[in-house]
C-alpha cells in the first residue's frame, strides 16, 4: 500500500480514485476573498463536482453570482470565517495571500485555484505567481484546471489527512507561512507586474477602413519566415472560438493545428479560456465610441483593469503565434482603431502600427458589391454592404481616428495601397525597416521585365479577413481601378466631396495624372 504523509503532494494518476465519503466534518469550504472581481469559474467548479458527488459546499461568493446554498454568503466576518475554516473537511481558495495563510493556520492546506487576469478575474497575475511559488513549496494543493479540481477534492475526501496539517504544525507554520507570504507577496505585488522580456512580443498592427488592401499586404509579409501573419484577430472570439468558421489553411478553426498549438501555450488550451468572458470584456473596452476617451484620464481610471485584462489577452495570442511560428513579429490585420487603442496600454506588446489608406471612392465602390464569405461551409453568407455616403463618412472617421496615434506618439506608418501594389518590393522594405526587421522577406515578389509584378502566396494561417486569404499561388498584383468606370456619376461626385479632405491630405487629388 502507498502512503502519503501528510502536506506532500497529492499523487494524481490515470487510476481511478476511491469514491468520496461524506466527511466527518462540515462540507467543503470555497472562499473567493473580497476581489471586485468575479470568480464563477472556480465557484462553477465546485457546484458541478458537489452536483456529481453529493457532497455539500459551502461557498464565500463575494462579487461573484450568488449561490443559494445553505451556509453561503457574499462575505463572512473575521470570526465567522475562522470558525467556518475550523469546522471544514477540506477548504478551497482563490490564490490570495491572507485567505491561504488564514487556512493553513487553521490546519489546512488549501486547495488552491488562482484568479486569471486573462479571464478577467484580476487586475493582474500576480495570484497565479503566488500560488505557483506557494505550491513549489508544498504549502498549497495547486490547481489550474477543472479535472485536477476534482482529482484533489476526491482525493482528499477519500483519505482526509492528505490535507490536513498537525496542530503544533499549524501552530509553528502559521508563523513562518505568514512571513513567507509576506516575502513572496513583496516581491510579486510591491513591483508592478509586468510581462518579462521573453514574454514581450512585436506586433505590427495594419489600420485603416476595411478595402484598403490589408489582407494582400498581411498576405504579402506573411511570406517571409521572420513574420506570421494571423489575419484580422479581432473576430478571433466570435468568428473562429465561437462559430468555428475556417482558417486560412482552410481548416476549421478548431481542427487547424497551428490554432491548437496557440490555444494550448496561451491558454492551456482554447477550452481553458472563458469566452464569454472575453467576449463581454471586448464589448467593455473595444469599442469606436470609447477611440477619444482612451486618451482622458477619467476614462482610464474607470476602465484600466480591463484594458490591461483585455490586452493580457491579446497578449498571450500573439506570444503564443510567435512562439509557435518561430517569427520575430506578429501582423495583425485588425484595422480596427479601437483595437489599436486599446493594445496601447497593453503590458508586454511593442506596438507598431501600420496605416494603410486607400483612395476613398475605390474603397466605397468595394462595399457596395456582392462578395462571398467562404470562411462559412454550408452557407451563403455575404459580407457587409455600404452605400456610398455610409462608406465615405466611415472611410474619413477611421482614417482620422489613425492620426490620433500619432498624437499620443505610438509608432506609425503610413502608406498608400496604390504604392504598394505598384512597387511592392519597396514597400515591404519599408514596411520590414518599420517593424524591426532587417533586408530581405521578398522572395515571394518577382518583377517581370514587361508586365506587372507577381506575389508567390503560400498557405498562411489568418483567423479572419478578405476572401483573398484563401487564394494561394502566383498573384499578379493588378491596382483595381474598376470605380473609375461602374461607380455611378452622381455617387462619384458625392464621395468626392465627402473624401476631398482625405483624399487631399494623402496626396490622391492630382493621382490620376501621376
Amino acid at each position: 500500500m502507498t502512503t502519503t504523509s501528510p502536506g506532500a503532494p497529492i499523487q494524481r494518476t490515470a487510476l481511478s480514485v476511491p469514491s468520496p465519503r461524506r466527511p466527518e466534518r462540515d462540507a467543503v469550504l470555497v472562499v473567493v476573498g473580497t476581489d471586485v472581481h468575479s470568480f464563477d469559474r472556480l465557484l462553477d467548479w465546485a457546484d458541478r463536482w458537489s452536483t456529481a458527488t453529493g457532497v455539500p459546499c459551502v461557498m464565500q461568493y463575494g462579487s461573484s453570482t450568488p449561490r443559494e446554498l445553505p451556509g453561503s454568503a457574499a462575505f463572512f466576518d473575521h470570526e465567522t470565517l475562522n470558525e467556518r475554516l475550523r469546522q471544514a473537511a477540506v477548504v478551497v481558495c482563490h490564490g490570495g495571500p491572507a485567505t491561504i495563510t488564514e487556512a493553513r493556520r487553521a490546519g489546512h492546506k488549501p486547495i488552491v485555484v488562482p484568479r486569471d487576469p486573462a479571464l478577467h478575474e484580476h487586475v493582474d497575475d500576480h495570484q497565479q505567481r503566488f500560488a505557483a511559488r506557494m505550491g513549489s513549496l508544498g504549502m498549497v494543493e495547486l490547481c489550474r484546471t477543472e479535472a485536477e479540481f476534482r482529482a484533489a477534492l476526491d482525493a482528499a475526501l477519500a483519505e482526509p489527512t492528505l490535507l490536513r496539517i498537525s496542530g503544533s504544525e499549524a501552530g509553528a507554520a502559521a508563523t513562518a507561512a505568514a512571513l513567507r507570504v509576506g516575502e513572496i507577496a513583496d516581491g510579486l505585488v510591491v513591483r508592478t507586474p509586468r510581462p518579462t522580456p521573453s514574454d514581450e512580443v512585436t506586433v505590427l498592427f495594419i489600420g485603416g477602413w476595411g478595402r484598403s488592401g490589408s489582407t494582400l499586404t498581411d498576405r504579402i509579409l506573411g511570406q517571409a519566415g521572420d513574420v506570421c501573419a494571423v489575419g484580422e484577430v479581432t473576430h478571433i472570439w466570435e468568428r473562429a472560438l465561437r462559430d468555428n468558421e475556417r482558417c486560412g489553411c482552410g481548416s476549421a478553426f478548431a481542427d487547424c493545428p497551428f490554432w491548437a498549438k496557440v490555444g494550448d501555450l496561451a491558454f492551456g488550451g482554447w477550452d481553458k479560456l472563458d469566452l464569454n468572458a472575453a467576449m463581454a470584456l471586448k464589448h467593455r473596452v473595444d469599442r469606436m465610441r470609447f477611440v477619444l476617451r482612451m486618451g482622458l484620464p477619467f476614462f482610464l481610471n474607470r476602465r484600466k483593469r480591463d484594458l490591461r485584462a483585455y490586452g493580457e489577452l491579446h497578449r498571450r495570442i500573439y506570444r503564443a503565434v510567435a512562439d509557435v511560428s518561430g517569427a520575430s513579429v506578429v501582423v495583425d490585420s485588425s484595422k480596427h482603431a479601437s483595437l489599436a487603442f486599446a493594445l496601447r496600454h497593453a503590458r508586454g506588446i511593442d506596438l507598431r502600427v501600420l496605416h494603410l489608406v486607400r483612395d476613398g471612392r475605390a474603397v466605397a465602390y468595394s462595399w457596395s458589391r456582392e462578395v462571398r464569405r467562404p470562411e462559412i461551409v454550408g452557407a451563403e453568407v455575404l459580407m457587409p454592404q455600404y452605400s456610398a455616403v455610409k462608406s465615405g463618412v466611415l472611410w474619413s472617421a477611421h482614417n482620422a481616428l489613425f492620426h490620433l496615434l500619432d498624437w499620443v506618439r505610438t509608432p506609425t506608418l503610413r502608406l498608400r495601397y496604390e504604392d504598394v501594389v505598384a512597387r511592392p518590393a519597396d514597400g515591404l522594405r519599408r514596411i520590414r525597416a518599420f517593424a524591426g526587421l532587417g533586408p530581405g522577406g521578398g522572395e515571394c515578389l518577382t518583377q517581370p521585365a514587361a508586365g506587372l509584378p507577381v506575389a508567390r502566396l503560400e498557405t498562411t494561417h489568418t483567423v479572419a479577413g478578405n476572401p483573398m486569404r484563401f487564394t494561394n499561388g502566383e498573384l499578379e498584383l493588378r491596382l483595381d481601378a474598376a470605380w473609375r468606370g461602374k461607380l455611378a456619376p452622381r455617387k462619384r461626385r458625392i464621395l468626392s466631396v465627402m473624401t476631398w479632405f482625405g483624399r487631399a491630405r494623402y496626396g490622391y487629388l492630382d493621382w490620376r495624372r501621376k
